[in-house]
C-alpha cells in the first residue's frame, strides 16, 4: 500500500485517536479509583458486619465487570471476553439475589 491510500482510509475512518486516547486514559483512572472505593466500602462493610450491603458492592462490580467485557466481545469476538462476560453476570445476579434475599428478611 502506497502511503496516500494509507492517509485516505484514515481520514475515511473519521476516528480521532486523540479523543480515543484521552477517553481510555480517563476510563483507566475511573476504574482504579472503584476498586479503591470498592476496596474501602467493602473493608467498612466487613468491619462493621454489614454483610447486606457486602452483597450489593459485589453485585454492583461484578456488573460493571461483566458489562465491560461485552463492550470489549463485541469488538475483538474473543471467546476468553465472552466468558468474562458471562461469570461476571452470573455472579452479578447471583450477588443481587443475595442482597434482595437480605434486605427482605
Amino acid at each position: 500500500m502506497k502511503k496516500e491510500e494509507i492517509l485516505e482510509k484514515s481520514r475515511e475512518e473519521k476516528r480521532d485517536e486523540g479523543k480515543e486516547f484521552v477517553f481510555n486514559k480517563g476510563r483507566k483512572s475511573g476504574v482504579i479509583g472503584m476498586v479503591i472505593l470498592f476496596g474501602i466500602l467493602a473493608v467498612f462493610n466487613l468491619y462493621n458486619n454489614r454483610q447486606e450491603t457486602t452483597y450489593a458492592l459485589v453485585a454492583m462490580f461484578f456488573g460493571y465487570l461483566g458489562s465491560e467485557s461485552f463492550g470489549i466481545y463485541n469488538l475483538t469476538n474473543k471467546k476468553m471476553d465472552l466468558l468474562k462476560t458471562i461469570i461476571g453476570c452470573i455472579l452479578s445476579v447471583s450477588f443481587l439475589v443475595l442482597y434482595l434475599n437480605g434486605v427482605r428478611n
